[in-house]
C-alpha cells in the first residue's frame, strides 16, 4: 500500500504546479502581447511626430520665404515711393511758388481795381468839370483868358479829376497820355494825396516803356518822400525789378536783400526772394548781434 499512496501523493502535490505553471505562460503570453502593443504603438506615434515635424519644418520655410517676400515687398514700394516722391516734389514745389506769387499778386490786382473803382465813382461827378476845362482851352472867348497862376493847374481841373484821367488812360492802355497826366499831377498837386500813387503809376508806365532809369527815379521818389506809405514795399520790390531788367544785378539784389530785411514777412518780401533767385543769388539773414556777457 505504500508505494500507491506514495504516487497518490506525487500526483496531488505535482498537479498544484502545473496549474501554476499554465498561469505564468498565459501571463507571459499577456505581457508579450501588450509589449508588442505598445512597439506598436510607440511606432506609430514616431511616424506621426516624425510627419508632424515635416509639416512643422515646412511651415516654417513657408513662413520664412513669405517674410522674405513681404521685405523684398517693403523695400520694393519703399523705393518706388522715394522715386515718386522726388519726381513730384519739384514741380510741386514750383506749382506752390507760383500760387504764392499769383495769389500776391492779384491781391495787389484786387486793391488796384478797388482803387480805380473808387475813382471812377468819383469821376462821374467831375466830368463836367473836365468837359468845361477842355471847352475853355480849345475855345478860349474873345475876353481875356482867365487867370491862371503859372505855377495853378488849368481852371476847373482839381486833384481828383486829373489824377482819375491818369489812371484812366493807363487802364486804356494810352500810355503817353497817362503819363502826361501823372506828371501834371505831380506838377500841380505835388503834396496832393495822390501823390504817392502817382509816382507809383508813372514807374509802372515808365517800366513798361523801357525807361528803367525814370523808372527808378519815380520808385525812390516814393522811398524817400513817402516811407510810411503803405505800398512801399510795392514801389521798392518794382526798384528791384526796374534795376534788374536795366542790367543793374548788383543794385538789383541789394535791393531786394533790403527789403526782405526791412519787410521779411510781407508778401513783397516772399517775390524779392523769388527775384534773387531767379538772378543766381541768395538771401542771408543778417547775424544775430553777439550779447557781451558782464
Amino acid at each position: 500500500m505504500r508505494p500507491i499512496a506514495l504516487f497518490l501523493l506525487t500526483v496531488v502535490m505535482t498537479a498544484p504546479a502545473f496549474a501554476q505553471k499554465d498561469k505564468i505562460l498565459e501571463i507571459q503570453r499577456d505581457v508579450a502581447l501588450l509589449q508588442n502593443e505598445v512597439r506598436s504603438m510607440k511606432s506609430s506615434m514616431d511616424e506621426k511626430f516624425a510627419a508632424l515635424n515635416v509639416l512643422v519644418q515646412q511651415s516654417l520655410d513657408t513662413a520664412n520665404k513669405s517674410t522674405t517676400s513681404l521685405a523684398l515687398m517693403d523695400k520694393t514700394l519703399g523705393d518706388r515711393l522715394r522715386e515718386q516722391q522726388s519726381v513730384l516734389n519739384a514741380p510741386v514745389a514750383g506749382v506752390n511758388t507760383k500760387v504764392d506769387q499769383m495769389t500776391t499778386e492779384f491781391a495787389l490786382m484786387k486793391e488796384s481795381v478797388g482803387e480805380l473803382s473808387e475813382l471812377i465813382k468819383k469821376l462821374q461827378g467831375q466830368l463836367t468839370d473836365i468837359n468845361t476845362a477842355v471847352r475853355t482851352i480849345n475855345t478860349p472867348p474873345p475876353a481875356p483868358a482867365p487867370a491862371v497862376t503859372p505855377s495853378g493847374p488849368p481852371a476847373g481841373v482839381t486833384s481828383e479829376s486829373l489824377f482819375t484821367a491818369a489812371m484812366v488812360a493807363k487802364g486804356g492802355g494810352q500810355l503817353d497820355f497817362a503819363l502826361a497826366q501823372f506828371q501834371d499831377y505831380l506838377k500841380f498837386f505835388p503834396e496832393g494825396n495822390y501823390a504817392p500813387n502817382a509816382y507809383l503809376n508813372m514807374g509802372e508806365v515808365l517800366v513798361g516803356q523801357g525807361k528803367f532809369d525814370d523808372a527808378v527815379k519815380a520808385f525812390d521818389a516814393i522811398l524817400e518822400k513817402y516811407p510810411d506809405f503803405p505800398k512801399a514795399p510795392d514801389a521798392q520790390l518794382m526798384k528791384g525789378k526796374a534795376l534788374a531788367k536795366a542790367g543793374m544785378r548788383t543794385a538789383a539784389a541789394a535791393e531786394f536783400r533790403n527789403l526782405i530785411n526791412k519787410k521779411a514777412d510781407s508778401p513783397q518780401a516772399a517775390l524779392a526772394k523769388q527775384e534773387l533767385k531767379a538772378l543766381g543769388m541768395t538771401y542771408v539773414p543778417p547775424a544775430a548781434p553777439v550779447r557781451r556777457k558782464r
